[in-house]
């Protein structure tokens, strides 16, 4: 056989119909929002850490850049919780949803995470940046050597690391959404 008699049968070949029921997408709509719900709960839980921890900063220190880095940070963080609900709360699926209102449902759900995710760096990292910086400036030129604070370029690098791997993380999670959101819209929804 020919690569054009290969390529010709591979093309003409019966491709099998999938088929989601409605309890499928139903289950998959419930584990959607069972996770989105428990991410966004710890993501709730780690901005009131921060918040409290960068409150205690702002009535440590008593220099000017660490107190305005402390206050930006706070400021940041309630940004990116306010974001984060209104950005990518989890919604419940109404019980009574007919097949193609179920499957429509699912899929704005994933549409709307995975736009969540590809936007993190607006939303979620961006409002924490310059909070970060004046108070990583206020680590550099206001503490004493003695400071608990880490210094020097090493330190600012690993923060920076840590930034660019919550990205790379929310576009790889963002990616496997879309592949799901790929998948609904291939298969047919059966009763």
């Amino acid at each position: 056989m020919s690569h054009d008699d290969i390529q010709s049968l591979w093309q003409t070949q019966p491709v099998p119909e999938l088929h989601w029921t409605v309890d499928d997408l139903r289950k998959k709509a419930r584990g959607l929002e069972r996770s989105v719900l428990f991410r966004n709960l710890l993501e709730y839980a780690a901005c009131v850490l921060v918040i409290g921890v960068f409150t205690g900063y702002w009535f440590s220190f008593t220099t000017a850049l660490m107190r305005s880095g402390s206050v930006l940070v706070i400021l940041g963080t309630c940004i990116v919780a306010w974001q984060l609900h209104r950005r990518a709360s989890a919604a419940t699926l109404p019980q009574q949803l007919a097949q193609q209102g179920c499957s429509q449902f699912y899929r704005q759900q994933l549409v709307r995470q995975r736009d969540a995710l590809r936007a993190v760096w607006l939303w979620y990292l961006g409002p924490l940046i310059p909070g970060t910086v004046v108070f990583r400036w206020g680590v550099e030129t206001e503490l004493s050597a003695g400071a608990p604070f880490a210094r020097g370029l090493l330190a600012n690098l690993a923060i920076a690391l840590i930034f660019a791997l919550v990205l790379l993380a929310n576009w790889l999670a963002a990616r496997r959404v879309q592949k799901e959101i790929q998948r609904l819209d291939q298969h047919s929804v059966s009763e």
